[in-house]
Formats: C-alpha cells, structure tokens, sequence
C-alpha cells in the first residue's frame, strides 16, 4: 500500500523576511504615536500643575491681600545678594497642601542655610513638569562654580517679571507681576487678569534652579546638553524670576532668564485670572510683551495668542 506522505508547512526564508518587514513598518508608524499620546499626557499633567499653582496663588492673594513676593530680599544695593532669598513657590507651600515642609522652612534664616537643607532637596511634583528631562536635584553653584546649596530640588517654573528689563541686574524693575519684594495685588493689574502671564514654564532642561527661592551669591547657567546654543550664567535673581526678553518663546538662543518648554510648539503659562494658556512659540515678541506687562495698556485681542 502506497503511503502518501503530508508535506508539513514552515515559513520560507523569503516569507519571514516580508513578515518581518511589515512588523517593522507597523511599528514604525505605532511608536510615534503612542510618543504623541504620552506626550499630550505629560502636557495636560503640566497645565493641572499650573492651575493648582494658579488655586495657591489665589487663596494666597485672598489671605494677604497681595500676591506673593518674587523673592525675598533684605539688601536694596546688591542684587546678587538675595539673603535669604526665600521665593514665590516657597510662599505657596500651605496653600499646595505643603504645610507641614512649609513649618519645615525657617524663614528667619538664608534660604541655603544649613537648616533648611533637608526642606529644600524635598522634591514637589506641582513643581516638576512631566516632560522636563533635567527635573530632580541639583547643586546650586556661584559664577565661580562652587557649590553654594547641594543637591536642591528644581523648580520646572517661573515668575513673570515682565518686559524687556535685566532680571539679574535690576530685580526690583519688573513690570510684571513678580520681582524682588514685590506686593501686587489684582487691583494693580490694569490690563485685566486674563490677559497678563502670572508664571510660565522655564524647564530644568533649559536652567535648573530651586523651588525654594534665590540663593544668595548662586547663579542660573545654561543646563549642559539643553536644546540652545546658549552658554549664558545670569545672576541669582533669576533663579526664581522669568521675562520675555529679546527671544521668542522656545528660542534657540534662549538664555535662563528666558521662559521654555519641552513641549512641541509652544509654553503653557497661568494667567493672572487663574487660567492656563498654551502660547504658540510662535506669537510675536511684541505680544509677548504686552502680555508680559501688568499696566501696559497695550491693545490686545485673542486672535494675538
């Protein structure tokens, strides 16, 4: 009897390489977009960050009839020296449900005081962007490069100082809602609340500087790989305070007293009324500062931003 001998199937060489082909392709196409879905996550956990930033600053500005200081500074004569430096984040501790670190945090004493050592290296997840690569810990050093506060925890945001004007050199020129000792209230901002930047992203990947304030003597410099040709060291007021300058938003040539995201396409900023709004990186200088400004006066309309 002839015994018919079924021919078992496998793959040819040819067939495995066209199977391999195609599974490279769709993945190809599957891990952009699960990036783009990441990515938006991140984004929308940034913005809930600023709008609770924006609830604090709030119930702050309804306790104390002001908003916070950009900074805490007893010496009108050097701006370097900040002392104690305490800034607007560390204000914000109670109302960021933080009270316990904020009783932590001895006011009395220079922010990088040995004292406050342990409070300050506490990192804050509302102070940290999701996307911000460079975000953790960090030793804040003097324009020399020594170590003036070890291992502090960063701060993904800044204060909006306003338009044009030094940070660094003339902390107390803001036109902003935010400078050295500052006290504005809503009734200061003339331009309406709604259309005036309050805080704005400026990642750590960009500079990375302390939720806890100015260090006296420390510096802002430029964070090694960061996505700018920049190599610019800005003096301690800048560790805590932000302006529109000369770049546009997410600018190349950014400097750290500049404000910057890892977000494609633009920024996210909390407003003085307490929304958040993605500005595009490419809204024009002039617009920005306009925003920028507390008092300006400057015509805006929301086809600008």
């Amino acid at each position: 009897m002839l015994k018919h001998h079924r021919r078992s199937s496998a793959f040819t060489l040819i067939e495995l390489l066209v199977v391999m082909a195609i599974i490279g392709v769709l993945l190809a196409l599957l891990l952009p977009a699960v990036q783009s879905a990441r990515e938006a996550a991140r984004k929308i956990q940034c913005t809930n960050n600023l709008r609770q930033i924006g609830l604090a600053l709030h119930n702050y500005q309804a306790s104390h009839s002001v908003f916070p200081p950009g900074y805490i500074s007893t010496d009108p004569t050097n701006p370097e020296n900040t002392w104690p430096g305490w800034g607007w984040a560390a204000m914000l501790l109670p109302e960021l449900e933080q009270s316990d670190l904020f009783n932590r945090c001895n006011f009395d004493l220079s922010v990088d005081h040995a004292a406050n050592t342990t409070a300050a290296q506490t990192r804050l997840a509302v102070f940290a962007c999701p996307s911000d690569t460079r975000a953790g810990r960090f030793d804040v050093t003097d324009d020399s490069g020594a170590t003036r506060a070890s291992q502090y925890a960063t701060n993904s945001y800044a204060a909006a100082f306003g338009s044009d004007g030094e940070v660094g050199t003339d902390p107390d020129l803001g036109n902003g809602m935010f400078f050295r000792n500052s006290r504005i209230s809503l009734r200061d901002v003339t331009d309406g609340s709604n259309s005036t930047l309050c805080i704005g992203e400026r990642v750590a990947a960009l500079t990375q500087t302390p939720w806890a304030g100015a260090v006296p003597f420390g510096v802002a410099r430029v964070t090694p790989g960061a996505p700018v040709f920049s190599d610019a060291v800005e003096e301690a007021p800048v560790q805590v305070l932000a302006h529109t300058g000369s770049h546009p938003l997410k600018d190349v040539e950014s400097d750290p007293d500049d404000f910057f995201s890892l977000h494609s396409g633009g920024v996210n900023f909390l407003m003085g009324d307490g929304s958040v709004r993605f500005l595009k990186s490419t809204v024009h200088i002039d617009v920005l500062h306009a925003l920028s400004t507390r008092g300006g006066l400057e015509p805006l309309s929301a086809t600008d931003y």
